[in-house]
């Protein structure tokens, strides 16, 4: 339902508009448009200054209809003494424009129809909706299926996916796998033995009182174990999208590319990893995958290659300590090793590749800062 409306008055060249909120007088010459826009809380204030611009007008429009000669020097006073807004059109006699009463028509009605909808209930300001009933729904992984794919499908994020549903990547999701699903945005969370409503909102950093009114606990109290909790906004902790580093160092002592090897400064050769400074630090997974090796390499000395989804492997050298098997998966981030000195190392670090389809690439460009 619209608000009140307005009403139009025409003076010869000069148009009032009378809206709920403000007066706008408009004046269509030959050279341009003049329009002059004044709230009417400020009628009164002004209604000396509006008698003397009215008037102004007046004698304006009678002077361009009697004397053409003049327009241009009454338009460009216009201008100036009243400081309204002015369309220059083009100056050049031949492009020369005149607005058709059509023009005029067309242009009051698209006032009317704009002030009509700012003036409308329908651009009213209203409050968000309220919140959404939490519903679970399921999804059986197909071939073909990404997280990502899912995620959009649901209107969830990645995120949501993977933290309802306990997954080790956000590259990795496996065939014929049940996902849970909520309508929005958290973690679904199953309680386990020693866990509280209270330790989870520590853990996951969202307010208790979010999480309780997510959810209908009978005793808040004492959440049985096995119970599901929701947890909004929550984020899966110890996953995330791209590589991790591999210890806690980020100082590199050998980069990737050509170099003088360290044992004979006449011989170059091409280094195919990143040497991390690591004095028996504990090495982790860079990302989710298949531990396909876990022994001696040679001048590598002792050594994990971990095969990831997409056709991505990453290998850790020089430990002094592997704590994996092969055929093992791992999550990202899971400790497999001890950086250490074994091999043809000249000190305690790590050497770190990453090979993409076969193809060594630089880890440097791949690990999150």
């Amino acid at each position: 339902m619209f608000k009140q409306g307005f009403n139009t008055y025409k003076f010869g060249k000069i148009t009032i508009n009378i809206f709920t909120h403000d007066v706008v007088f408009v004046y269509i010459g030959k050279k341009g448009t003049y329009i002059k826009n004044i709230y009417k809380k400020d009628i009164f204030k002004y209604s000396k200054a509006l008698a003397m611009f009215a008037g102004f007008i007046l004698t304006t429009s009678i002077i361009v209809t009697v004397i053409p000669s003049d327009e241009a020097t009454a338009d460009s006073a216009f201008n100036i003494d009243s400081g309204v807004y002015h369309q220059e059109l083009d100056e050049s006699e031949e492009n020369e424009k005149t607005l058709t009463d059509g023009d005029v028509k067309s242009i009051e009605d698209d006032e009317k129809l704009k002030n009509d909808l700012l003036l409308s209930d329908k651009t009213d300001f209203s409050m968000p909706a309220e919140n959404v009933t939490l519903k679970i729904r399921t999804y059986k992984v197909k071939n073909g299926d990404s997280i990502n794919q899912v995620a959009r499908e649901f209107g969830v994020s990645p995120d949501t996916i993977c933290g309802s549903n306990s997954l080790t990547s956000y590259d990795y999701l496996p065939v014929g796998t049940v996902l849970r699903i909520p309508n929005k945005d958290g973690i679904l969370y199953n309680m386990k033995e020693g866990n509280s409503l209270a330790g989870l909102a520590k853990k996951y950093h969202i307010p208790i009182e979010k999480i309780l009114s997510e959810n209908s606990f009978r005793n808040s109290d004492f959440v049985p174990v096995g119970e599901l909790v929701f947890i909004p906004d929550a984020k899966p902790q110890n996953i995330f999208d791209g590589y991790m580093w591999p210890v806690s160092s980020r100082h590199i002592t050998c980069g990737f590319g050509w170099r003088k090897n360290p044992f004979n400064r006449n011989y170059r050769e091409f280094h195919k990893g990143i040497d991390i400074a690591a004095r028996y630090q504990s090495v982790k997974a860079t990302k989710y995958g298949k531990i396909t090796f876990a022994g001696w390499m040679g001048g590598y000395g002792y050594a994990v290659i971990i095969a990831h989804p997409g056709g991505w492997k990453s290998l850790y050298g020089h430990l002094s300590r592997i704590y994996v098997n092969e055929g093992q998966y791992v999550k990202q981030g899971q400790v497999i090793a001890k950086s250490g000195n074994t091999g043809r190392s000249t000190g305690a670090h790590l050497h770190f590749e990453l090979i993409k389809q076969g193809s060594h690439t630089n880890p440097r460009k791949y690990l999150k800062k």
